[in-house]
C-alpha cells in the first residue's frame, strides 16, 4: 500500500489552529490530504510505502519459568554480594528485591501476579532487567508500585521484554512522591549513567485522587540519565506516558490515556512516535527563560482525538519540529495555551 504525502514548505502552527483508539495506525488507511487541510501555499506530492510511518508492536518474550504454582516470598535484601534472581513465579507479595550499592545485579525470567514494587535500589550500576511480567500489580502504601525504582547511579542498565499492567483498584495512594514502571530517580552528582529500555508494555499507572498532584508516569527518567526507549507502549497513566529529562531518544512507540504522550524537559531529538488519544495535550515542551529549546520527532503519528492539541510549549519558548506527521485533517497542532513565541512546523503530512 502506498500512501500519498504532502510536502509543506513548511507549514508552521502558533497558538491554536483549527478515547483510547481499539487499534494503531497499522489498521487505518491514510487518504491524500487536500490543499484545503493546509493553509501553506504550492504543495506537491511523493509516494511511500507504509513501513517507514507505521507503529509496529514488537513481540515480548516472556519470562522463563517452571510450572510450580506461583506464591510470596520473602524480600530479598540487596547488596553487593546479592546473586542474581532467575527463574521466580511470585504472587500476593509486597516487594521483591530492596537495597542499594550492588553492582551487576540481574533479574530475569520473573513472573509475577498481585504484587507491589518488584525493585526499589540505590546505587546499582550495570542493572540488568529482563523478561519480567508483572500483572494485576498493587501499590504499597510505603513503597509505591512498579517495576523499578532506582537512583544514586545505574552504570550501563538494560531493561527488557518487559511487561507491567497494573490493577486500577489499587493505585498508588495520594502523596508527594513520583512512581512509574521504570523510575530512574535523583537529582544528585552521582545520579548518572546510561539505559537502554526496550520491548515493553507498560499499562494502567495511577495515583488515588487527593490534594497532590497525580505523579505516576509510565517511564520517568531524570537530567543524569541518557539512552534509548523503544519498541513498546504506555497506556494509562495518571501523569505523562513518558517523563523524559536528559539525552533520551524515543523510537517506536505507541502513547495513549495519559495526561501528556510525552512531558519534554530537554531539548531532544526522537524516531517514530504514535499518539493515540491522551486527556489534556500529546507533548508538552518545558522550556526555559535563557534559552529556546527544540523537540525534534522524525515521524509522528496522531490518531487520537484531533481537538487534543498535539503540543503546548510550558515556562518558555520550545519549538516542535515534526519532519513527517500523519494525522486527521482537523488535527489541533498547537495549543492556544502554549508559552508565546512557541511553534510548531511541519516538513511533511499526510492525512489519516
Amino acid at each position: 500500500m502506498f500512501r500519498t504525502l504532502v510536502f509543506a514548505l513548511p507549514l508552521t502552527a502558533m497558538g491554536s489552529s483549527t478515547g483510547v483508539p481499539s487499534a494503531s495506525l497499522s489498521s487505518v488507511v491514510a487518504a491524500p490530504v487536500t490543499t484545503a487541510s493546509v493553509t501553506t501555499a504550492p504543495v506537491t506530492t511523493a509516494s511511500a510505502t507504509t513501513a517507514a510511518t507505521t507503529f509496529r508492536m514488537p513481540s515480548i518474550a516472556a519470562p522463563q519459568v517452571g510450572s510450580a504454582a506461583c506464591k510470596a516470598v520473602p524480600t530479598i535484601r540487596l547488596t553487593d554480594a546479592t546473586p542474581g534472581v532467575s527463574k521466580l513465579c511470585i504472587a500476593d507479595g509486597k516487594i521483591l528485591v530492596n537495597g542499594r550499592d550492588a553492582s551487576g545485579f540481574v533479574m530475569q525470567d520473573v513472573k509475577s501476579q498481585r504484587y507491589g514494587p518488584l525493585m526499589r535500589g540505590e546505587n546499582v550500576p550495570d542493572l540488568q532487567v529482563q523478561r519480567v511480567s508483572d500483572t494485576q500489580a498493587r501499590a504499597d502504601a510505603t513503597l509505591g508500585l512498579g517495576l523499578v525504582n532506582v537512583s544514586n547511579g545505574i552504570g550501563k542498565a538494560v531493561f527488557r521484554d518487559l511487561v507491567w499492567i497494573g490493577d486500577k483498584d489499587h493505585p498508588a495512594i495520594n502523596s508527594d512522591d513520583a512512581w512509574g514502571a521504570i523510575t530512574l530517580k535523583g537529582k544528585d552528582a552521582n545520579d548518572v549513567g546510561t539505559f537502554e529500555i526496550s520491548n515493553f508494555d507498560f499499562q494502567n499507572l495511577f495515583m488515588a485522587p487527593g490534594s497532590h498532584y497525580l505523579n505516576v508516569d509510565g517511564i520517568s527518567t531524570e537530567a543524569g540519565y541518557s539512552g534509548t526507549i523503544s519498541n513498546g507502549r504506555v497506556l494509562n497513566a495518571s501523569d505523562a506516558c513518558l517523563d523524559i529529562k536528559g539525552n533520551v531518544r524515543v523510537d517506536n512507540v505507541y502513547l495513549a490515556g495519559c495526561r501528556q504522550g510525552i512531558k519534554a524537559w530537554t531539548s531532544q531529538s526522537h524516531g517514530l512516535v504514535e499518539l493515540g488519544t491522551n486527556r489534556f495535550v500529546g507533548i508538552i515542551g518545558k522550556g526555559s527563560k535563557t534559552a529556546t529549546r527544540t523537540l525534534t520527532i522524525d515521524v509522528l503519528i496522531a490518531s487520537g482525538d484531533p481537538s487534543v492539541p498535539l503540543f503546548r510549549a510550558e515556562d518558555g519558548v520550545v519549538n516542535l519540529h515534526i519532519k513527517r506527521l500523519i494525522a486527521k485533517p482537523d488535527q489541533v497542532l498547537n495549543s492556544s495555551t502554549s508559552y508565546s513565541g512557541s511553534k510548531v512546523t511541519v516538513d511533511q503530512r499526510m492525512a489519516i
